[in-house]
């Protein structure tokens, strides 16, 4: 099963707990600004977390259980639902593929 982390600039982190592990990232723009990053992670089991960053100094950390991700059954369905951020009308996004950090 996989799920997406989003990582919001500015704002918030999203890092991968035991049990999930990155296999792609991208970097969404939104009228040309970049505004947030994509992973998709495969999930081994039930019981992994995500740990959600708050930026700058002093941000707190939540740990977030998986039930709380939509979850795809394949890595294809998961770049669909990605997809669909840029599918939107005629705003200008687009999503770039990145290295995975």
């Amino acid at each position: 099963m996989y799920i997406i982390l989003t990582s919001k600039l500015g704002e918030y982190d999203a890092r991968p707990g035991q049990g999930i592990a990155p296999v792609e990232s991208y970097e969404y723009f939104f009228y040309g600004k970049k505004k947030a990053n994509f992973t998709i992670a495969v999930v081994s089991g039930d019981e992994g977390r995500v740990s959600i960053v708050e930026a700058g100094e002093g941000g707190k950390t939540n740990s977030v259980p998986l039930k709380f991700f939509e979850r795809f059954d394949t890595v294809e369905a998961a770049r669909a639902e990605l997809e669909q951020l840029v599918a939107f009308g005629s705003i200008d996004a687009r999503l770039e593929r990145a290295q995975l950090h």
